[in-house]
């Protein structure tokens, strides 16, 4: 599995390519941190079937966004995402 965390907001080159890369994965968990969480107001619809979608619910709460698409709202953001990037047999790439 790979793991994506995304702190970019949209139309940033540093989060077109995150999703470019992330449309290539065939397992992959993408985290939102940060202006990251914006995702969810546009693009997180358009991500694969196969992608499951993580936000920090503190990030969420500062930036006043209300997640609409299929989101996991965490409390443990950081300690959920390092278990994640401490497995072996996927990448951690971050943006």
């Amino acid at each position: 599995m790979d793991v994506f965390l995304l702190t970019k907001p949209p139309k940033s080159e540093r989060s077109e390519l995150c999703l470019k890369l992330l449309a290539r994965s065939e397992k992959s968990k993408l985290y939102l941190a940060g202006d990251g969480v914006y995702h969810l107001l546009s693009q997180a619809s358009d991500l694969p079937p196969s992608c499951e979608v993580l936000a920090c619910k503190e990030d969420l709460a500062a930036r006043g966004v209300v997640p609409r698409v299929r989101v996991e709202v965490l409390d443990d953001f950081y300690e959920r995402l390092v278990e994640d990037s401490m497995e072996r047999d996927g990448n951690l790439f971050t943006f």
